[in-house]
């Protein structure tokens, strides 16, 4: 059996934190500021719940007390009994009440940083160049949003225990003080242990937080690509080899989870125990003193100052999640800071002006483009096109003719050199109404997962529903969407997988016709289809490009016959420029890739006439 080798994969730029917990927490305050009156109510009402439990505890004592004869000697017992229970009754249906508004409080505050962040940061990854996503992962960037930016409101628990629960510890130890001092210093003995253990889980946590979200970025990586390529996958028989490679990285998720949860969880018993201990201590001390009536403390006080001891552990318990609060909070804090630092390397200009009643002819004047610097792509590219023109960039693999392709909506800006649409530089206008202008009909095409209808009309939205049917006819797609059961509102599936490639580039040309726009690209649009496709789909572009500017990257040179210029690029030079007749004459880079291309097509012929 052959053995399969190993294969690793290389990853992307990672989306590590750059800026310091500290300095992501500071910038977190801005992003409370709105929330300023469900943050007071929360807090408030946690205050009131602390105290009415703290209340729970008088109200026990006094309940106790009716029942000690030393307390309360001549007492009227059963009178007694039943106003307290029945003041405990109230106390209980007020804290339930409390209770509510505090977490209901707590809850709107989360999820208002929630929508806020999560709706920033993919309003950022809208605003950013195509270079941005050339070097990130999809799995990276649904992290931020799916696992980052929850997280952040961990932020929101610290600030609530952070205030709250230190109040409570001093409250509840003073008054410990207050009801009998002696087993208030019984009961602090454990504070110092507590404190201890608080700071050292907090290192760890810290640490380990950090890892867990870079791990999980990366298994969302893995799925993203995974899935995308699932043809891919399953077409090489990897099946296996991907279950092994997300299974990996999974369990480094659960190596990491189990780490935190093993610190975290180690952490809340040891508090928890320390916390017994010193009610054990009180407890053992007090019966002691109350049985030999060697003071004035009572069974009630005694139940008093338990749960005094139990609300204090309570609160250090909840400093002591302090510390996991900030170190989650900070770390994707720190992440989603991050990603919103990042610039795009396509800026416009805060005086942009707006293109209006635009001609369409274009102009490379000395244009020069590296994707990595020192790495020129394209080098001196000089041509025009006037409106109308239709212009064809030829040439080998990897020479630059998408790049050219992509400079023009400004996907890259220009290395140096400039780009001009009716004499405007491209960077002096603004993006959108540039982008207005330009159609573009990809190799590749990208439908989304809705509807044939949503897939037009994603050219114009707001479209009438007669325009998208009279786009859909002009591209040769209305004769194959009327045939569908549900027609128009038939669905696509998930990156049109229900559609044959000439389907898809079909409804690729109607999304262009209802842009109607004055420049149009044609980015080998017809190379993966065919022959019977290819007619459909080239009658289809001839209707598409008449009185308009068209640039058309090709690489079956039969397309671009009838094109008024032809520019043959080689390692991002114009080496050649005509039309189709003067290039074969000349007998240059042009007439040797056409003379290629007719032999392949020979010997295609030939192999079909065999069969």
């Amino acid at each position: 059996m052959r053995r399969r080798r190993k294969i690793k994969f290389m990853d992307a730029e990672p989306l590590q934190g750059k800026l310091g917990q500290k300095e992501a927490l500071r910038r977190l305050v801005k992003y409370l500021a709105p929330l300023k009156l469900p943050i007071i109510v929360g807090l408030v009402f946690t205050f009131v719940l602390s105290a009415i439990n703290l209340g729970q505890g008088k109200l026990a004592k006094e309940l106790f007390d009716v029942l000690d004869p030393r307390a309360t000697p001549g007492a009227t017992h059963v009178h007694a009994v039943d106003r307290y229970v029945g003041l405990a009754f109230l106390l209980f249906v007020i804290r339930a009440v409390v209770t509510f508004i505090t977490h209901y409080a707590w809850a709107y505050a989360n999820n208002r940083l929630t929508l806020r962040l999560r709706n920033e940061v993919f309003a950022h990854l809208q605003s950013m160049s195509v270079s941005f996503f050339d070097h990130r992962k999809t799995g990276q960037l649904m992290s931020s949003l799916s696992n980052d930016v929850p997280q952040v409101t961990d932020v929101l628990d610290a600030i609530r225990d952070l205030i709250t629960a230190p109040i409570v510890v001093v409250g509840g130890i003073a008054l410990l003080f207050y009801v009998n001092w002696q087993l208030a210093l019984i009961s602090c003995i454990c504070l110092p242990p507590i404190a201890f253990i608080i700071v050292r889980a907090t290192r760890l946590i810290e640490r380990y937080t950090e890892q867990l979200q870079n791990h999980r970025a990366r298994v969302l990586d893995i799925a993203a690509e995974t899935l995308a390529a699932i043809r891919i996958v399953k077409s090489f028989g990897n099946e296996e080899y991907e279950k092994r490679r997300f299974a990996r990285h999974s369990s480094e998720v659960a190596r990491t989870v189990l780490r935190t949860a093993r610190i975290r969880h180690s952490m809340r018993p040891l508090v928890e125990l320390l916390g017994s201990t010193a009610i054990l201590l009180v407890l053992w001390y007090g019966i002691r003193q109350t049985v030999q009536a060697e003071n004035n403390l009572t069974f009630g006080s005694l139940v008093w100052i338990v749960m005094i001891i139990q609300q204090v552990a309570g609160a250090a318990r909840e400093c002591a999640a302090i510390s996991n609060h900030l170190a989650v909070a900070g770390v994707a804090a720190d992440r989603v800071f991050t990603l919103l630092d990042y610039k795009s390397d396509v800026q416009e200009k805060p005086d942009a002006i707006v293109l209006k009643d635009v001609a369409g002819r274009l102009e490379f004047d000395h244009v020069s483009f590296s994707y990595s610097a020192g790495i020129p792509v394209l080098e001196d590219i000089s041509f025009a096109m006037e409106a109308g023109e239709v212009v064809a960039v030829v040439g080998p693999t990897g020479a630059g003719k998408t790049t050219i392709a992509g400079l023009i909506p400004r996907f890259y800006d220009v290395t140096s050199g400039r780009l001009t649409v009716d004499g405007i530089d491209i960077r002096d206008c603004t993006i959108t109404s540039l982008r207005d202008q330009i159609g573009i009909v990809p190799q590749d095409t990208v439908l989304f997962a809705g509807t044939l209808k949503d897939n037009i009309a994603y050219g114009r939205l707001g479209a009438t529903e007669e325009e998208i049917i009279e786009a859909a006819k002009t591209a040769n797609a209305w004769e194959f969407i009327e045939r569908q059961p549900q027609g128009l509102k038939t669905p696509v599936g998930e990156r049109g997988v229900t559609l044959s490639g000439g389907q898809r580039q079909r409804i690729a040309i109607a999304r262009a016709v209802l842009r109607d726009p004055k420049i149009l690209i044609l980015d080998e649009a017809t190379s993966s289809l065919d022959s019977q496709s290819e007619a459909l789909v080239q009658d289809a572009l001839q209707k598409l490009v008449a009185h308009r500017t068209t640039l058309v990257i090709a690489h079956r040179l039969s397309t671009v016959r009838n094109a008024d210029k032809i520019l043959v690029i080689k390692e991002g030079h114009i080496v050649e420029a005509g039309r189709h007749e003067e290039l074969l004459v000349r007998g240059g880079v042009y007439s040797e890739l056409y003379k290629t291309q007719f032999r392949r097509k020979e010997n295609e012929s030939d192999l079909d006439s065999l069969d």
